[in-house]
């Protein structure tokens, strides 16, 4: 049995929750209050650019030329692509680019950040590409969740749904969806163990990523 079906199936209910939780209910329904949404696009935001940095440290451990070419892709379209978005959704939702900028990181962000950064110094190509592959992969799942439950009403945040629902971007999730695959079936007992625990943390932060944003989440001290 394939990686990439054991590992979803572990976390099947940590998505069922992130499909529920109130953040991706009201975003569905273009009702999620805006300072949530500023606060969660500001903190995405940072993310990336954490995130970009961990997909470069995969590429220089890719084993093949191929592979490595593919991440350095991911890693352009990550910068330019998504901080295209992002810039657009400030400009959109009045959010000062000065102000984005100087922002730090919430609790949450910087302990999901860390880690991925952590896994990827720490670990092998396989590991590492287990811990990213949750974002790309909840990310497209809720895309396509929203999109099927939407109304023909018009939804504020429309353009993001659409980010995720992308052609383009399917490809690159069933892309690194392959890899970890292919990994998975050359990697030690002890890899596939740590491939499977960093694919089920990331997960987790995934949930707590969109939760702390609806709590505005900041540091308490």
């Amino acid at each position: 049995m394939q990686f990439s079906f054991q590992a979803w199936k572990k976390i099947e209910n940590i998505y069922q929750a992130i499909v529920k939780m109130p953040f991706v209910k009201e975003l569905e329904s273009g009702s999620l209050d805006r300072q949530i949404f500023q606060q969660y696009i500001i903190q995405d935001s940072i993310y990336l650019g954490e995130f970009a940095r961990v997909l470069a440290i995969i590429s220089a451990k890719a084993p093949q030329p191929d592979i490595q070419l593919q991440f350095a892709s991911s890693v352009r379209e990550a910068i330019v692509v998504e901080r295209s978005l992002h810039e657009n959704f400030f400009a959109e939702f009045g959010i000062p680019a000065e102000a984005a900028l100087v922002t730090e990181p919430s609790p949450t962000c910087l302990n999901y950040t860390n880690f991925l950064i952590a896994t990827a110094y720490q670990h092998s190509f396989a590991v590492t590409v287990a811990a990213v592959l949750p974002c790309f992969w909840i990310y497209l799942a809720v895309g396509k969740h929203i999109y099927q439950q939407a109304t023909t009403q018009a939804n504020a945040y429309q353009k993001w749904i659409d980010t995720y629902i992308d052609p383009e971007f399917e490809a690159s999730v069933n892309y690194v969806i392959q890899i970890a695959d292919q990994e998975a079936e050359k990697a030690s007992v002890r890899e596939l163990e740590l491939m499977n625990q960093v694919f089920y943390r990331a997960s987790q932060f995934e949930w707590m990523f969109w939760d702390s944003a609806y709590q505005l989440e900041q540091w308490a001290i």
